[in-house]
């Protein structure tokens, strides 16, 4: 009886994650997770209205599955943890493709990847910096502002461990604090400073000319931005893998990034 039962729940639970697997299919919809904070990437209006970066790869996406795309927007650190409960099919949200993350959510080809950068005030004596070393050692013990959730606040934690780490649920919280002065830097990519730097906010700060990438440390900053997606959703998987890959060559992907960010972040198709 007991191997009976047990038969029964597993049969159980595969027929339920088979139902969640293919009801997007079936609806026509395609619930995407994004954050709906992050200027240039995702941002979204009072009516619920999604725009940025992210919001073209989910609609082109869409287009090439033939699917309507729904946005639920919450904050970037609740994403991943939200995704077995069901609120959303798939996560494009500027998500960093990382070991860690891996462990709890599958992920599509990698699309797109982006720089990362400090910012200080433009008076500060770290502006000189040469050097992700020299930047670390001079960080060191000071206040440093960084998105929580992010691969850029696992960079600071491993590299800069003595830093007063301050975390944010959004960018624009973060961009807040270190314009009032409460912070000696903050990290993060480089769409996000183009906007800030942009901004009134912005005028008396800089960022130190030391590009950031995941080619300085994988583990932490990940492999560049990917589709997330429940764990053993395999037909999902490939038909995102197969949609990006086209969004890739044909230059859709190119042309969304230099519409937002006046830089091509793409990463070739590695199907």
């Amino acid at each position: 009886m007991l191997v009976k039962n047990t038969l029964r729940s597993i049969c159980v639970s595969g027929l339920m994650a088979a139902a969640i697997s293919v009801a997007w299919a079936e609806d026509g919809v395609l619930r995407v997770g994004t954050e709906g904070d992050a200027p240039q990437f995702s941002m979204a209006d009072a009516n619920g209205n999604v725009t940025g970066f992210d919001a073209d790869i989910a609609n082109g996406i869409c287009a090439e599955l033939k699917v309507k795309c729904k946005f639920v927007v919450q904050t970037f650190s609740s994403l991943v943890p939200s995704m077995d409960s069901d609120r959303f099919d798939v996560i494009i949200s500027g998500l960093g493709i990382t070991n860690e993350r891996m462990k709890k959510i599958d992920y599509s080809v990698p699309y797109a990847t982006t720089p990362q950068y400090f910012v200080v005030p433009k008076d500060s004596s770290l502006m000189g910096l040469k050097s992700l070393a020299e930047i670390e050692k001079a960080l060191a013990g000071k206040t440093i502002g960084v998105v929580n959730g992010t691969t850029y606040a696992q960079f600071i934690k491993k590299h800069i461990p003595t830093a007063d780490l301050k975390t944010y649920d959004a960018t624009t919280q973060q961009n807040s604090d270190l314009a009032a002065g409460r912070l000696d830097a903050a990290f993060g990519d480089s769409p996000t400073w183009v906007d800030f730097l942009g901004s009134p906010d912005g005028a008396n700060f800089a960022r130190i000319d030391v590009k950031v990438t995941g080619a300085d440390d994988h583990e932490a900053l990940g492999y560049g931005m990917g589709v997330g997606l429940r764990k053993g959703n395999t037909e999902l998987k490939a038909k995102l893998d197969g949609a990006l890959c086209n969004m890739i060559d044909s230059g859709k992907v190119k042309a969304a990034s230099e519409n937002w960010f006046k830089d091509d972040y793409t990463i070739a198709c590695n199907k």
